[in-house]
């Protein structure tokens, strides 16, 4: 009898020393979707300020700023899931290469410096080493593809990216409606 409360006590207090023995986050704070803190939590004793985060163009839309250092990843805390890619230089190509491709009578040209300024920032999204960042390499390579269809490099790569998703079960982000 004496055996089985000290087992059982022992394996309850390895139980909450490897949970961290901290409190779990309230649902207001996991689902509060604030502008202010772009839907991530607040974790305790820490500051959200400290996650960084992917450049809000994206999109191809605008430049933006990121707050990660210039030199391309930037890694917080050398944590996996928190390695964001700094594409400020990029957005700011795509946004000038882009306007040129889109006016009326754009030259080959000015379609192939698009395309090559979206391949360029779909690299950086791409070799983070973060699949979170596969959807926005995703969504550039088929911009890449709409300058520039028979771009061996983009599809190649957007085969990829697909097959990892397909590899992992989860659903591939349709066309169009990629971040």
């Amino acid at each position: 009898m004496r055996t089985l409360i000290f087992s059982l006590s022992l394996g309850l207090s390895l139980l909450i020393s490897a949970c961290g023995g901290t409190e779990p986050l309230s649902r207001a704070n996991q689902n509060s979707g604030a502008a202010n803190n772009t839907g991530r939590a607040e974790r305790p004793g820490g500051d959200a300020s400290r996650e960084l985060g992917v450049s809000p163009s994206h999109g191809g839309g605008g430049a933006g700023t990121s707050t990660a250092p210039a030199g391309g990843v930037s890694s917080g805390g050398g944590d996996a899931d928190k390695s964001f890619a700094n594409t400020a230089e990029y957005d700011a190509l795509i946004e000038k290469a882009s306007a040129k491709a889109d006016a009326s009578g754009a030259s080959e040209a000015d379609k192939k410096a698009a395309a090559e300024a979206y391949l360029s920032r779909a690299n950086v999204y791409r070799d983070a080493g973060n699949p979170k960042l596969y959807k926005f390499a995703l969504g550039d390579y088929r911009r890449v593809l709409r300058y520039q269809p028979d771009n061996r490099e983009a599809k190649e790569k957007m085969k990829e990216i697909v097959s990892i998703y397909e590899g992992l079960g989860r659903p591939v982000p349709t066309n169009g409606l990629e971040p």
